[in-house]
């Protein structure tokens, strides 16, 4: 028996800024027996710096600039913790995050990375576009670049500081926007303030003005900008840049946040550190990147610092578990500086070398792919058995098929609805029903969230109100205080579910195992004239689906690493949404039948739905939504450990388009999943369009319900799932009528 390793010690890394890339690489690399890794990350995405004038150019994509930080962290073995940290309470070892419970940790590291100074540039903050952050830059520029393509674009653009930053960006963004309006370029200025590029000797310059000229981009020395305005900039020599946007590259600060903890900064904010990059006051606490700076060692904010840090920080890390001694690490005071100038050229410079040439921008587009890579072709995480690669979630529950046979033997009547009915003789029915899955996410907050919806849906299926729930928990093996951190993560993501549902957690009970896994018996109560069963289904009803379907899918990939971070965090995000009024909107509007989408999937649930009512039903693949990457990673075979059980139930469905691939779609178990309803058809339309209303989005109409004949099967599919949805004409129970699936919802 393979001996399982308790964990003993919790690293912490506070934002995905270059220094903690390295160090998760390095941790995944080097695994080190007993301490867990937890990233907190206020993007998903990490964006290389060096690349960005190159994106912004054009030269490069989105994808090939930007780091996959749950690949990244899936490889190191970390958890991820999509969110804001805002506060450091250096004595309680604990960090908090915005919008949930604060994290506890044995050694903290922050890479949080610097913002754009603006308190001194009055109208910044209101009408300019700030290079620094990264990931909040992309997004505006993006929006900018499409409203060059309209007839009301900027005809003016000024850029603010004379910096790298504000030099490579002004070119890149002249480059770009010659291929956007070749005809009809607007006037490109660039503010430098005392002199362009001041930290450069005046040869490199001299070679910079040049590349501005050969841009047609003015440039302004020996003056700065006092005021910017919706329209207009201001300069401190009264004259005034007609301006319909600015963008602002100037002296770096750090969060305003860091100031407000106990950890000591220099005059603007920046976290002061020693050679062996903790900080000044606390051994358990490193800070690195922009957002640091080491106080014999003062250096100007850019990225080699950074980068060059990740080894020491990552051996540190290690020497502080072990006891041994750190490492110093003292920055170099000469770098070389390879500058974009937007057009396939870059100017090099090195004290007093500098060179210009399309050979140094090929240089330079070496050494930042090079960098890439090492965080995008990650080494192969080896081959995984079976056992090792099972699925959690409804993905690792029991197949219809060995559920069923086992439960014929012990129980005589049974009901398939979704929550077992006990009646009390009172003017309400009661209703019970229990949910327990292995972990399908390493955030135990979250994970605790999602599960606790997902019980939940049991009891808003059959049309009734939740009151009371307990808990079964079953913890990692870990040191006492790390076991007791992990409990409290999971249920109060659990809490926060239930009491937005109103319901009173009034017990439970705790193990501990080689992995984590949560269950909630939830009680709920419903009218007897209300209650919804699965087997309510009327011939001539339409079919809807309020959720995407494919978490089976997407989870399995991520287990591979191959599933990507906006994939991920997309489906998690309707994951942890509730159900209830998506269930109270198709109850007004008459539903006949309800059940929520889970462990047997969308075919496996509807199937039950038909069996039930003795009907058949016809559905249009291409209606049905589908999480984005879902369908790419099942053509590519990837598939959820319960799908070959699930796969039994395929005899009962007809199509000549149901290939392997929407078998495996229409038959993925969900975790969270939607609700799928029979209704009225003429109900149909205004039932999506309040759906969509409320923010089910994603919710449609997918078939209808027939009457079933002899021999015939109970789901008759078109179409193939990711097509565009067919015309169906279906039977609506109407003697001599009928409809078309696509005039029922408005806009479709």
């Amino acid at each position: 028996m393979q001996k399982i390793e308790p964990i003993s010690k919790d690293i912490v890394l506070v934002g995905g800024g270059h220094t903690h890339l390295a160090v998760l690489r390095n941790f995944g690399m080097r695994p080190m027996p007993g301490v867990r890794l937890t990233l907190i990350a206020k993007e998903i995405e990490a964006p290389y710096s060096g690349m960005l004038p190159g994106l912004v150019a054009g030269h490069y994509t989105y994808d090939e600039c930007h780091i996959d930080l749950l690949r990244l962290a899936n490889f190191a073995g970390a958890r991820v913790i999509h969110g804001l940290a805002d506060h450091i309470d250096p004595i309680a070892r604990r960090v908090s995050i915005s919008g949930r419970p604060s994290l506890a940790f044995d050694l903290l590291s922050i890479d949080v990375g610097s913002v754009a100074r603006s308190n001194d540039l009055p109208g910044a903050a209101e009408f300019a576009l700030p290079f620094k952050p990264i990931s909040s830059f992309w997004p505006l520029w993006s929006t900018l670049e499409r409203r060059m393509g309209q007839s009301d674009r900027p005809r003016n653009i000024v850029f603010i500081g004379g910096g790298a930053a504000g030099f490579e960006m002004v070119l890149a963004a002249a480059h770009r926007l010659k291929q956007i309006c070749p005809a009809d370029m607007p006037k490109l200025t660039l503010v430098a303030g005392r002199v362009l590029l001041p930290t450069l000797n005046a040869r490199v310059r001299n070679t910079a003005k040049k590349s501005l000229r050969g841009a047609c981009v003015e440039l302004i020395e020996g003056d700065r900008v006092t005021d910017v305005s919706k329209t207009a900039v201001t300069l401190a020599s009264g004259r005034v840049l007609p301006c319909e946007q600015a963008l602002y590259s100037t002296s770096a600060m750090a969060p305003q946040w860091l100031g407000q903890t106990d950890l000591e900064t220099d005059d603007v904010g920046f976290l002061l550190t020693r050679t062996t990059l903790q900080t000044s006051k606390h051994d358990h606490i490193f800070a690195v990147g922009d957002c640091a700076t080491i106080s014999k060692h003062p250096r100007p904010k850019a990225g080699v610092f950074a980068v060059r840090q990740g080894p020491v920080l990552a051996e540190n890390l290690r020497r502080m578990l072990r006891g041994d001694p750190l490492k110093r690490y003292h920055p170099q005071r000469k770098y070389l500086n390879l500058l974009s100038t937007g057009d396939g050229r870059a100017i090099a410079a090195r004290e007093g070398f500098s060179a210009r040439g399309s050979w140094v921008w090929r240089w330079k587009d070496h050494i930042d792919r090079r960098f890439m890579k090492r965080f995008q072709a990650l080494p192969s995480m080896g081959d995984m058995d079976d056992e090792e690669m099972r699925c959690g979630g409804c993905a690792s529950k029991v197949g219809p098929a060995t559920l069923t046979a086992a439960l014929d033997r012990v129980e005589d009547d049974r009901s398939q609805d979704d929550a077992a009915i006990v009646d009390d003789g009172g003017p309400e029915l009661r209703l019970e029903t229990v949910d327990f899955f292995r972990a399908f996410w390493s955030d135990p907050y979250v994970f605790g969230e999602v599960a606790a919806h997902h019980a939940l849906s049991d009891i808003y299926a059959m049309g009734g109100e939740p009151n009371t729930a307990q808990a079964i928990c079953v913890l990692p093996y870990a040191r006492p205080q790390i076991v007791s951190e992990d409990l409290y993560q999971l249920m109060e993501g659990a809490r926060a579910a239930f009491a937005a549902a109103n319901v009173k957690i009034i017990g439970g009970h705790t193990t501990e195992a080689s992995e984590t896994a949560v269950g909630f018996a939830v009680s709920g109560s419903v009218r007897r004239d209300g209650i919804l069963r699965k087997s309510g289904m009327s011939v001539g009803d339409a079919l809807i689906l309020t959720k995407p379907i494919g978490t089976g899918i997407l989870f399995a990939a991520a287990m591979r690493n191959k599933a990507s971070a906006p994939e991920v965090f997309g489906v998690l995000s309707q994951m942890r949404s509730s159900p209830k009024e998506a269930v109270e909107i198709l109850r007004m509007n008459n539903a006949n039948a309800l059940t929520d989408v889970t462990g047997f999937g969308l075919g496996g649930h509807l199937i039950e739905m038909l069996d039930g009512s003795d009907l058949c039903a016809e559905l249009d693949l291409g209606s049905v939504p589908v999480y984005p990457g879902a369908l790419a990673h099942a053509e590519s075979g990837i598939a959820s450990t319960l799908l070959p059980e699930n796969l039994v139930l395929a005899i009962n469905v007809k199509g000549t388009s149901m290939m392997r691939v929407d078998n495996a779609i229409f038959f993925d178990p969900q975790t969270a999943g939607g609700m799928i309803a029979s209704l009225p058809a003429l109900n149909a339309k205004n039932a999506i369009n309040k759906l969509h209303k409320s923010g089910y989005t994603s919710a449609s109409l997918i078939g209808y319900v027939r009457e079933k004949g002899f021999g015939d099967p109970y789901v008759q599919v078109f179409g193939r799932f990711g097509q565009r949805p067919r015309s169906m004409q279906m039977e609506l129970g109407r003697p001599g009528q009928s409809t078309d699936a696509s005039s029922l919802v408005e806009g479709t």
